[in-house]
């Protein structure tokens, strides 16, 4: 079984080399078949030069370098297509890269997958799952807005908005990702509700979400914006 880790990058170089490193570690202590695509939308601080130099040192690991910053959505189209169209991936994962998404994790996401589930999400509001470094008001934001847009859109899902994320390539291949229009964070919601609308098993293995320490968030005041109004307009579409 190949693996793909699709991992979309801006300005981390902080924390780019050691999360390439936990994942080597987590594919050959545990035989997993895989490799690192490095989506970087020319970042400022040379995360994308950073890459080139590991890729250069490591066959694993490809970078694809765009423009600039175009947002999350589209990096993880771009990611996933080109796991697709060069046949590196039975399954695909999405994860972010400062170190918030334990790769040990990634034989969870598989065994799940073994047991018969399409897309399997990393799941921080099921036993076992939780957050550490955040406070009370953003803890209760971020299960407001799960609990909103897992009811609105009718996903069983507890946690709609974790970009931990193992996808299974035919599923990829089946829903059409050009035509998911949300960008940024959105994303996220959207691509899981056009899996449940096509009747795919998705379930959730539990993660403990570490905040980051290194580099800035890229959640903004608009990203939550998009949010609420992509939940909208997947509401009326379905």
């Amino acid at each position: 079984m190949q693996v793909s880790i699709v991992l979309p990058t801006y300005n981390e170089k902080e924390n780019l080399t050691l999360v390439i490193q936990k994942l080597l570690s987590v594919f050959d202590d545990n035989q997993v078949k895989g490799n690192i695509i490095i989506v970087d939308d020319n970042s400022p601080d040379n995360t994308g030069i950073l890459a080139d130099q590991i890729a250069k040192r490591e066959d694993r690991v490809q970078v694809i370098h765009r423009e600039g910053k175009m947002g999350l959505g589209t990096a993880y189209v771009t990611g996933f297509k080109h796991a697709l169209e060069n046949n590196m991936a039975d399954l695909v994962f999405s994860m972010d890269c400062d170190l918030s998404h334990d790769p040990a994790y990634i034989p969870d996401f598989i065994d799940m997958h073994l047991k018969g589930y399409d897309i399997v999400v990393g799941s921080r509001y099921i036993s076992g799952g939780g957050v550490e470094n955040w406070g009370i008001h953003r803890r209760i934001m971020s299960k407001g807005a799960n609990l909103l847009s897992s009811t609105v859109l009718g996903v069983k899902v507890k946690d709609m908005t974790t970009g931990y994320r193992c996808y299974a390539g035919t599923v990829l291949k089946e829903i059409d990702i050009d035509s998911i229009t949300s960008n940024g964070y959105s994303f996220l919601e959207e691509i899981l509700f056009m899996c449940n609308k096509r009747g795919f098993a998705i379930g959730e293995t539990p993660i403990v979400f570490i905040d980051r320490t290194l580099g800035s968030s890229k959640l903004s005041k608009s990203e939550m914006w998009k949010f609420f109004l992509t939940l909208i307009r997947l509401k009326i579409k379905r």
